[in-house]
């Protein structure tokens, strides 16, 4: 099962932080779950959550999303927190409220894109490495290389990134706005791209159904690389 809720928050020293705050709010909430499960995050592997901040209103939503329900803690915790205290802030984010969405089933959410495109909208910036490095070339396809390998590795499922591109490659992009944008992680300045795609989907149902699941599982794992540190936000508007 996958798991989601918001946390709306605000503050007024975040212009003080020196990187992004989501990498911010990923220290706090690694210091408020069980530290035996933190220790075990530290490994290194696939990590079954995903953490990120956004602008909403005069604040942010802070979107938490687990991949399993081991992972599901970290909403658990995150979801009781009045306020969240980040380093390099004298006052703590006060948590306004919180929105927890019904548990959804990771072969089945594809379903829940209705018709025949679907805008995927990039809340931050998503990260892909070319040639071995940080890059955020606009390679729409790539930066679902990594959702793949996660669904394989939580799902116990066995899809091939080379069937989800040739459905990708037989779609039809409707249109598109990306731009590259700087994303700083304690300092280290990574390139992000940002912004959206429209994407209507191959007439051939079994494409499309594979695209919507991966489009789908995207929205909880993020894209590309660093989503736990707040990168490769994605959210779904569907026609």
């Amino acid at each position: 099962m996958l798991y989601r809720s918001d946390l709306y928050v605000c503050g007024n020293e975040t212009d003080k932080l020196k990187s992004e705050i989501s990498v911010k709010i990923h220290g706090a909430m690694m210091k408020h779950i069980p530290s035996e499960y933190a220790e075990k995050l530290h490994i290194s592997g696939y990590h079954p959550y995903s953490i990120y901040a956004f602008r909403y209103g005069n604040g942010y939503i802070v979107r938490v999303s687990a991949l399993n329900e081991e992972a599901k803690v970290i909403i658990d915790v995150m979801s009781n927190l009045k306020e969240i205290r980040l380093f390099g802030m004298s006052k703590p984010l006060t948590v306004t409220d919180v929105k927890p969405y019904d548990p959804v089933n990771a072969d089945t959410a594809g379903k829940l894109i209705n018709g025949k495109m679907c805008r995927v909208e990039l809340l931050t910036p998503a990260m892909i490495k070319t040639g071995g490095f940080p890059s955020s070339m606009p390679d729409i396809p790539k930066y679902f290389y990594s959702v793949v390998l996660k669904y394989n590795a939580f799902e116990n499922d066995e899809l091939n990134f080379e069937d989800f591109l040739s459905a990708f490659n037989l779609s039809r992009l409707d249109a598109y706005s990306l731009e590259s944008v700087k994303y700083n992680v304690s300092g280290h300045i990574f390139p992000g791209m940002s912004g959206y795609f429209d994407i209507i989907f191959p007439p051939d149902s079994k494409k499309a159904e594979l695209l919507k699941k991966i489009f789908s599982y995207s929205s909880y794992c993020g894209i590309g690389g660093k989503t736990g540190m707040g990168m490769g936000g994605v959210t779904l508007f569907s026609e």
